[in-house]
């Protein structure tokens, strides 16, 4: 990493580090603030790159749903998710049925996946942050769940880069990023471990240890798999970020997608097998 690069990343790091974690903490309306803010920046992003295979996604709709998706998972719940995401289908069929537009077939499914990913998913975390309340637990207790989450990812991101650089010699999946190599996703899931160890010592009494070493599986593994996976898309489209809002580190999508990826699966872990 050039030094310029990594100047402004350790910069921007320096003031969004403590923003989120704050924000998370805190929870109710300074977080669904938060995760508003990322879903429909992310979900902008999604579709500039999808305009670049030629389709053209009905950016509105799918931004509005996004918007009330975040919101009815904040005030109602899980429940009421398929209710929103079929108004929406049905809203974008109807206006690709007038529009004349070329690639119908596309646009909509470009909407309607940009509506599921990243913004459906991302906004699961606000399920797990409003978790306790349906348990009867401390409020803190469902922003510690995710703070011990994003730093347990942020460790292996960074573990996996500069470990991977300074020792990987066999690469992990070229086809999709060719700078990943196998010993820097070792050192991830290693250091996911060790993160979620400490974080024990520190906080006992709010998972088990095998509860804690469980999350650190998850995240040393899909974490890595979430950041291969928006690695399709942008290969598919052929830019580096999916966009340049955050200097040193590309757009909220390079940023947020192994949370994005994790977050429903850290809600039914804990609703299924722990709560």
């Amino acid at each position: 990493m050039k030094a310029k690069n990594l100047a402004l990343r350790v910069l921007v790091a320096i003031f969004g580090i403590p923003l989120i974690l704050s924000t998370i903490y805190i929870g109710k309306i300074p977080f669904l603030i938060l995760v508003l803010v990322i879903t429909t920046v992310a979900q902008y992003e999604m579709y500039k790159m999808i305009e670049l295979k030629g389709a053209a996604p009905l950016k509105t709709i799918g931004i509005i749903t996004g918007v009330l998706i975040t919101l009815t998972f904040y005030f109602y719940g899980v429940e009421s998710l398929w209710g929103v995401i079929i108004a929406a289908l049905i809203f974008s069929l109807l206006i690709e049925l007038f529009r004349n537009a070329k690639n119908a077939t596309l646009n909509v499914a470009a909407t309607m996946w940009g509506i599921l990913y990243p913004t459906t998913m991302f906004s699961f975390l606000i399920l797990v942050r409003q978790l306790p309340l349906q348990y009867g637990l401390p409020y803190k207790s469902g922003g510690l769940w995710i703070i011990v989450l994003i730093i347990t990812i942020w460790i292996c991101d960074t573990a996996a880069y500069f470990l991977g650089s300074t020792l990987g010699r066999h690469k992990l999946f070229e086809r999709v990023s060719p700078k990943k190599t196998v010993e820097g996703g070792i050192a991830g899931f290693l250091f996911s471990l060790i993160t979620v160890y400490v974080f024990y010592r520190i906080y006992p009494d709010l998972f088990s240890l095998w509860t804690y070493l469980a999350v650190g599986v998850m995240v040393g593994i899909f974490s890595q798999i979430g950041d291969l996976v928006e690695s399709i898309f942008k290969r598919d489209v052929e830019v580096k970020d999916s966009s340049a809002i955050l200097p040193g580190h590309g757009g909220f999508m390079d940023r947020f997608d192994a949370p994005t990826f994790l977050a429903p699966m850290f809600y039914y872990f804990l609703v299924f097998l722990i709560l």
